[in-house]
């Protein structure tokens, strides 16, 4: 298994020709388990693991790194989630934290505070207040996801400016 996320996330930006060879190969069971993990589903990812035992059983490093799996997959949803919000919405409760990262309340410091250590992103937590501010994140791999968000709120700051303009 890789040594950090960062070299992690390295991998998972593979998902072109070599990644999609996976599809319908014997190793499919890989490709549900890397895209899954690489797009932070929580959900998902589990749901990979559990439908392909079989085929991870053979591989004792993949199961010896489960739990360590189970953590960067949750990072990886906390990423997706900052991505997604505006630069100016990320001010984060635990509480949102916890339900899209589907970790306990008392988990998320630890989650965030992962995510610092491992320089991903860059802000304060507010203990008392329950949130997180988070000033940066580390640049990413972008997906055609990631790009029709970025093209919508191109959009939207253009529809804004001619609104202003008018």
């Amino acid at each position: 298994m890789c040594a950090n996320l960062t070299n992690f996330h390295l991998l998972i930006q593979l998902d072109k020709e070599i990644l999609h060879s996976l599809v319908g190969s014997d190793f499919q069971w890989l490709y549900d388990l890397l895209t899954t993990l690489g797009r932070g589903q929580i959900t998902e990812f589990a749901q990979a693991m559990q439908k392909h035992t079989d085929f991870i059983s053979r591989f004792p490093a993949i199961q010896k790194e489960a739990s360590y799996l189970d953590q960067k997959v949750r990072i990886l949803a906390f990423l997706e989630l900052l991505f997604n919000c505006g630069k100016d919405e990320r001010c984060l409760t635990f509480q949102k934290l916890a339900d899209n990262c589907l970790i306990e309340l008392d988990a998320v410091e630890m989650l965030v505070m992962k995510a610092m250590s491992l320089e991903l992103v860059k802000g304060s937590i507010d203990e008392v207040g329950k949130t997180v501010q988070i000033d940066w994140l580390l640049p990413r791999y972008l997906s055609m996801d990631h790009l029709q968000v970025l093209v919508n709120r191109l959009e939207n700051w253009d529809h804004k400016m001619d609104n202003i303009i008018r």
